[in-house]
Parts: structure tokens; sequence; C-alpha cells
């Protein structure tokens, strides 16, 4: 493999300074296609023809040093491998790439140290704006982000007592009690939600919405809270004693919930929703797969990484970041299907 070619093997190669090659290279275009800068254009011509004949490829980090500026944005998920994560992802990638924007990305696995080294990482590689799902533990983290100046746009989860970053999340507290509202006009009463122990904010959201719309619709709310490492084991226990002690119905909302409440159904040889209705959180292809197909609620990802990226990079012109609420949308199937009631004799 060749050696990466340089300002100076440039300046040698033509017998000229390295200041005139960067003049050269550095200076805009005019409309005939030659350097607007005062090098005598025989000069210019050598320059570039020398460039493009031995393949020379300016160093994007040094050229971020001159202009403050890196073409360089960083983006921070709890798991990529999750689909509400990679599509906003996904979406953020290519919206960057049409502004000539690459993107270094970043899993936190839920771990605040984590999360710390790899904001450290992208602000040593000098990143122009950061968009990140916050764990639990993070606040400090991004705040010493932005007390550099660094634009920041939290996606997904809050931290409300952090200034001067964007917001752009799914109403969380509109999408549960939307769920309840469907739940209750279908005929069901004994709703029960099984959460995570997790000190994250969105989760509580929905809690708190699910025990609030339960209590306006004069339904008793049943939270199960289960571990996270013990979660598969738990979730399995929680819906064997709710089909057994009555319960209809179940919300889960988170994706890893889910998948694990769908998963115990069908292990338990309950009939959905016959025996357990279910209506997930997140996107999963198991919900359009399965028979009967299972409700959800989508988190949107798409629009919210557009509207993320929109977000940033306003605020990367020097505008401030906002808080964008992105309405629910809720997915119907089978598994919320309305509740088949007997009529009386």
């Amino acid at each position: 493999m060749g050696k990466r070619i340089t300002l100076k093997d440039l300046a040698v190669e033509l017998g000229v300074s390295t200041t005139l090659i960067s003049r050269v290279l550095n200076a805009p275009l005019r409309e005939d296609g030659t350097p607007d800068c005062d090098i005598a254009p025989d000069t210019a011509r050598r320059v570039l023809e020398a460039a493009r004949r031995l393949d020379y490829r300016p160093s994007r980090f040094a050229s971020g040093l001159r202009t403050g500026k890196h073409y360089l944005l960083g983006v921070i998920t709890p798991d990529i491998s999750n689909y509400a994560f990679s599509e906003a992802g996904r979406v953020i990638e290519e919206l960057a790439y049409l502004d000539g924007y690459s993107i270094m990305f970043g899993s936190s696995a839920e771990d605040a140290a984590r999360m710390d080294k790899l904001l450290d990482i992208f602000m040593d590689h000098g990143v122009d704006g950061i968009i990140v799902t916050p764990c639990a533990g993070s606040r400090d983290s991004i705040g010493k982000v932005v007390s550099k100046g660094i634009p920041v746009v939290l996606i997904n989860r809050d931290i409300p007592d952090i200034d001067g970053v964007g917001r752009v999340f799914l109403d969380n507290y509109a999408s549960i009690r939307m769920v309840v509202e469907h739940f209750f006009h279908n005929g069901y009463r004994r709703i029960a939600m099984i959460s995570e122990k997790m000190d994250v904010l969105s989760l509580r959201e929905r809690e708190r919405s699910y025990t609030e719309a339960m209590q306006s619709f004069s339904m008793e709310p049943n939270l199960m809270m289960v571990d996270t490492l013990q979660q598969e084991t738990q979730i399995r226990e929680y819906v064997r004693e709710a089909a057994g002690g009555g319960v209809e119905a179940l919300i889960a909302p988170r994706i890893r919930l889910s998948l694990c409440c769908l998963t115990s159904i069908i292990e338990l040889g309950l009939r959905i929703p016959e025996d357990m209705a279910l209506f997930c959180h997140d996107e999963s292809p198991a919900f359009t797969t399965h028979v009967p197909t299972v409700s959800y609620v989508s988190q949107r990802s798409d629009v919210v990484g557009a509207k993320a990226y929109k977000m940033l990079r306003s605020m990367m012109a020097g505008e401030k970041g906002e808080k964008c609420l992105i309405e629910p949308d809720l997915h119907f199937g089978g598994s919320s299907a309305k509740k088949n009631i007997p009529s009386s004799i």
C-alpha cells in the first residue's frame, strides 16, 4: 500500500512551497474551473494537475483545524440493533450524506461510563454536532458536551434539567393513553402493564400515562415491574399469574418487554386475544408475521431521525434548540381485537 500524498509531497514534486500549494487547493473556483487566487494561472494549473495525478486527498481533520468545521456528526443510541434506533440512524445518515457530512455511530448499551467515553471520542474527532439518546446517569457527560458549545439534540428520551439542547421525542404520554382508550372501547376492563425497573424518563412517562388513563376510565391500574437482568423469567411468571388472576389485556411499553410478553403468552399456550390481549410499544417484524398480527405503537423513527437532523443543522447555524413532540402512530392488529362478550340468554 502506497503512502498517503501530503501537501509537502506536492510541494517537492513541483519545487514550490507548501503555502503556495495550500492557497491553490483551498481557493474557490471561478466559473471556468480555475482557482480564484493570486497565484500565476500556469502555476495553479500545474498544482491542480499534480494533485489529480498523484491522487492527493486533503485531510478533513487538518481542514477542520483551519475552518473550525469538520463535516462530521456523532450519533449515539442505546442499541443500534434496535429497529427504532437503527431506522432513525439510517435516516440521519442519508440526510447528512446529501449535505456532505459523515457520521460516527456509537451504542451506549445503557452504560453511562461507555456513553461518557463515546462522547469524549466524538469530541476528540471534532464532531460539529451530536444526536444522542440519553441513558441513566449520562446527564453530566452530555452537559459537558453542551458546555463546549457543541450543538446537541436529544432523541427518544429527555433530561429535563439540561438547557441549550434540542429535543425530539415521541409523545409517550399520549401513546399509552391512546392504547388504554383502545382497549376500553374494545370491551377490556382488566388491563395490566408490565414495565421495567429503569431510570429512563420516557418509560416513567409511559407508566404515568397508563396509571392516569386507567383511573380516568374508572379502572384499577395494575403495574407490574420486572428487573432488567431477570425480565424473561419474571415476565413469564407475571403472565401466568395475570392470566390466572383474570387480567384480560397486557401493555408492554418497550420492545424487549413486548417480545418477552409475546413469547410468554405463546409458550404458556394462551390464545391471543381470547385468553390474553396484547398491545406492544416499538416495532418488530414479529408483530406483522404473527397470527394474529400484534398491535403496536410505532416510534415513527424515520420522522424522529429527520426532525432531529433538521434541528441539529439549524442549531449548527446558530439557532436555539427547541422541543418537538411527534404524534404517536398506533397499528391495530388482531391481538387487541374487540372483546367477544357472550350475550345473555
